[in-house]
Formats: structure tokens, C-alpha cells, sequence
């Protein structure tokens, strides 16, 4: 968990990504992509709603599932990117520290522990969940507010991604403090149980 300091400020992949969104708001899907992970749905938002492409640029940055092909070519005729291979540790701060929105819509059946999440909230990317998930009970704890969609509704998902963007901000300016203040009390409690 960091402090607020010394984070990675950008890669090359995250350079190419901010020069591929030409000025629009951002959004990732990290790490492998699967359909569990909602790679699906995110696909079918963005071919069923094209329109969304003029504000959001998507972008998939992770080993493909062989299964998720179709998908992949789906969203990159939408105007979405996918980078599939093996990402850096430095890569993925780097794009998290670039991106508005975290891809954290997982299946209903994924209802689980995201470290996307996570560090989403750490860094000050707006994660986007599915309603109702265990994510959701988190996140309302968190110093950065989900989009939480409805998971198969492709209407609405595009609907509250295309307000999401449209009212972006800068990064929350306390959030350093806020997670150096969650640090201290994590290595606190490691501390007093050692």
C-alpha cells in the first residue's frame, strides 16, 4: 500500500493509451482477460452503444483467454484497444495512475475480492462494479465512488459510464493522505500483533 509517494507516473503503454484516447475519459480493463471477469458484457456495452466511443475510450491490457477472442475483435471495431501480454507491475501502476475508470464488473457468478479494486481505490480511479456484488459493501467505505451498473444491462451500463465521464475529475486530492492514513493503521495493527 503506498504512501502517497514516489508512484510510477507513466510507461510507455501508458503514453500510448492517453495518445489513443485523444482527450476522452478512460477506461481499463486490467489483468487477464476472461469472461468471468465480465470481458463479455464490457464488449457488448460498447458494440451495442458506439456512440459511447466519442466520450470513453476502452482499453483491455492483459493476457486474452483464447475464448474471449471474438470479444477482443468486438470491442476493437467499437474503437477499444486490447494489448494482449504479459504486463509490468510498473506498467499497471503507471496505467491506473492514467485511467478515470477500472473495469471491476465482474459476472454474478465472480462475486469475490478484487486486487483491481483495490488498488483502484488506493490510486483514485473510479472503480466500475456490478450492483449488488460484494465489491458494492466496500466500496461504500471507500474515498472513491463506484459506478455500479447493472450486469447485463447494456442500456444502462452505457447510460451511467457516458455520466461518469461526462462529470470526471481530478483525482481525489486527499487521497494520499487518506491511504498513508490506512498504512499507518495497517502496519499499527501488524505491529501490536507481532
Amino acid at each position: 500500500m503506498h504512501d502517497g509517494a514516489a508512484l510510477i507516473e507513466t510507461s510507455q503503454l501508458s503514453r500510448d493509451v492517453l495518445t489513443a484516447a485523444g482527450g476522452r475519459a478512460i477506461l481499463c480493463f486490467l489483468g487477464s482477460v476472461r469472461k468471468s471477469k465480465g470481458f463479455e458484457f464490457l464488449a457488448d456495452i460498447v458494440s451495442d452503444h458506439r456512440d459511447l466511443a466519442k466520450d470513453v475510450f476502452v482499453v483491455a491490457v492483459g493476457r486474452v483467454d483464447p475464448a474471449c477472442g471474438e470479444d477482443c475483435a468486438r470491442l476493437i471495431s467499437a474503437g477499444g484497444m486490447v494489448v494482449d501480454r504479459f504486463v509490468s507491475d510498473d506498467e499497471l501502476l503507471s496505467l491506473y495512475k492514467t485511467c478515470d475508470f477500472a473495469w471491476c464488473c465482474y459476472e454474478p457468478d465472480y462475486d469475490q475480492a478484487s486486487g483491481i479494486f483495490g488498488r483502484s481505490v488506493q490510486l483514485g480511479t473510479r472503480p466500475i462494479i456490478r450492483k449488488g456484488a460484494y465489491l458494492e459493501k466496500y466500496a461504500q467505505e471507500g474515498a472513491v465512488a463506484p459506478v455500479c451498473l447493472v450486469y447485463g444491462d447494456t442500456r444502462d451500463a452505457a447510460a451511467n459510464i457516458a455520466a461518469a465521464a461526462a462529470n470526471r475529475s481530478d483525482k481525489p486530492g486527499r487521497l494520499g493522505e487518506i491511504v498513508g492514513g490506512w498504512r499507518a493503521d495497517f502496519v499499527q495493527k501488524i505491529r501490536a500483533a507481532l
